[in-house]
């Protein structure tokens, strides 16, 4: 080896290292966030009042919730952030208090005064059918889209954000409605009308049209003439004037567009959120966090909105996961990463331990300060969700860590065909499978090992969340429950599970069925 090349390996094993301990102190905070958020949203959740909904918090030193009714475009969150706590921690009746307050929601369902139904609906039942395969949830969210798509004009090819379905002066669509398709996209696949998938896709090509910038910058409000389909306007509402660039506006693209990827598989939608990622990330500011709009006259002394940040992570990490181009890839994770452990830590989040600095886990949100709005320096509803989103989609990102070598690999029963070494041999083409609650796979690493992360990928991952627990122990005889929880739903790659950092010699992971049947179906495993 020659001087410049162990230079060159020197350098890699360092870089290695130092991603390695980033990684760590990430997943430090990322714990610390699960913790409290336990703290905030169990304290919330204990309400008697479960009809009204966390909107946005006071901007005082209290933090302190203020409530709105279901109608409102946030209700859905606080019901959604419960179905994310359960899927993170199963076993600790999240469900019981989700379900109890989206009740009061699903009323929602016929609303077709609003594109927010999908904020307001499929954020609490697409979770909520996600992790627990309930039907009836499935048909409130299917209802939902229906109701949506009476808001489609195919003269316009959009979805109406604003005003009645019959106003045929101005038709108004803001950047925010890309998150709303994901509800038709998912309804087409789960038993509704090809229809929606076609007037989701026909929405976010004409929003790649008219509201994104040559340069990846976008406008918030576009107002379209119902009878022609001709355009009237490009304005705002919540940025600070009709030519500068929204934040918040800019992060619902970013994961609108990439959601849109994610369904139709076209480039033009990837091509998009590339785009606006692009010119996202080169008017941060050095901190990751945004000012609430990019053209604020006022930067540095403007006020930021840390639920921009969480938005676009969440985007930025599933951005990376569909890239095609490596070094996209790599430069989004890193910079999901960055805002991540921005807004894990102080100024932006919560303290643990009550009492805490807010009610919510994100401060220093902005609803809207368009215009001398004042109603910045806030925990929002939605900046929370879509952290926690943003901090069960991290858990799909390959960690770095080698995977630790097995020596051996045992189950309690397999099926026929379906072995237990399937679930080794590196290919998701095969699999452990075995029917039943509680059976269990057992890797033994031949010796006592530090571990840091299980990666677990189940058979049509994409397409049932599957419940399980992670144990470890040092000799085989004496466990200690490290996990518990439900996969995604959303992959047929692994993901790879925190584990609080042991040293033990077996992994054991133990199925309890998923959300389509009691069969325990593992295609890949690895020890990290």
């Amino acid at each position: 080896m020659t001087p410049r090349s162990m230079l060159a390996a020197a350098a890699c094993a360092l870089a290695a290292h130092a991603a390695a301990k980033a990684e760590d102190a990430l997943d430090l905070k990322i714990r610390n966030g699960w913790a409290v958020a336990v703290q905030q949203d169990g304290a919330v959740a204990q309400r008697s009042n479960k009809t009204s909904y966390p909107k946005v918090t006071t901007s005082d030193a209290a933090q302190a919730w203020t409530y709105a009714g279901a109608g409102e475009w946030t209700s859905g969150f606080f019901a959604a952030n419960l179905w994310l706590l359960h899927g993170q921690f199963s076993a600790d009746g999240w469900s019981t208090q989700a379900q109890t307050w989206q009740n009061g929601m699903e009323g929602q369902d016929t609303n077709t005064g609003t594109h927010d139904v999908g904020f307001m609906v499929f954020t609490p039942f697409g979770n909520a059918y996600r992790l627990t395969g309930v039907d009836s949830y499935r048909q409130v969210a299917l209802t939902a889209a229906n109701s949506l798509s009476q808001r489609y004009n195919g003269t316009v090819g959009a979805v109406r954000s604003w005003g009645s379905i019959g106003d045929n002066a101005n038709f108004q669509v803001i950047m925010d409605n890309m998150m709303n398709l994901e509800l038709l996209f998912w309804a087409s696949r789960h038993g509704g009308s090809t229809a929606l998938y076609d007037r989701a896709r026909s929405h976010a090509l004409k929003t790649r049209d008219n509201h994104v910038r040559a340069d990846g910058s976008s406008y918030h409000l576009v107002t379209y003439d119902p009878v022609t389909g001709a355009v009237k306007s490009r304005t705002t509402v919540q940025g600070y004037s009709d030519s500068s660039t929204w934040a918040r506006g800019q992060a619902w693209g970013i994961h609108g567009f990439t959601m849109a990827y994610r369904f139709t598989g076209e480039t033009t939608f990837r091509d998009t959120a590339r785009k606006m990622a692009d010119w996202y990330l080169a008017h941060l500011p050095a901190d990751a966090v945004p000012y609430w709009d990019f053209d604020d006259p006022a930067i540095p002394n403007a006020p930021r909105d840390t639920s921009a940040a969480a938005i676009a992570a969440s985007g930025l990490i599933e951005l990376s996961l569909l890239e095609t181009d490596s070094a996209r890839a790599t430069t989004y994770r890193n910079a999901a990463r960055t805002a991540l452990n921005a807004l894990l830590s102080a100024p932006w989040f919560a303290t643990l331990g009550l009492p805490s600095n807010s009610q919510a886990l994100l401060l220093q949100s902005a609803y809207n300060h368009h215009a001398g709005n004042t109603l910045y320096n806030q925990g929002t509803a939605w900046g929370d969700y879509y952290l926690l989103e943003a901090m069960q989609r991290w858990r799909r990102v390959d960690p770095g860590l080698a995977a630790l070598p097995v020596a051996a690999v045992s189950a309690t029963s397999a099926q026929a065909g379906n072995p237990a070494a399937n679930a080794i041999d590196n290919s998701l083409a095969t699999r452990w499978s075995a029917e039943g609650d509680g059976q269990a796979i057992t890797l033994d690493l031949g010796s006592g090992r530090a571990i840091q992360k299980v990666g677990v990928a189940f058979y049509l991952g994409d397409q049932r969340s599957a419940r399980f627990d992670i144990a470890t122990s040092p000799d085989g005889n004496g466990w200690t429950t490290r996990w518990r929880g439900i996969s995604s739903g959303q992959t047929t790659a692994e993901e790879y599970y925190d584990i609080t950092d042991v040293t033990a010699r077996y992994v054991r992971i133990t199925g309890h069925g998923s959300t389509a049947s009691q069969w325990n179906s593992i295609t890949e495993l690895s020890v990290h």
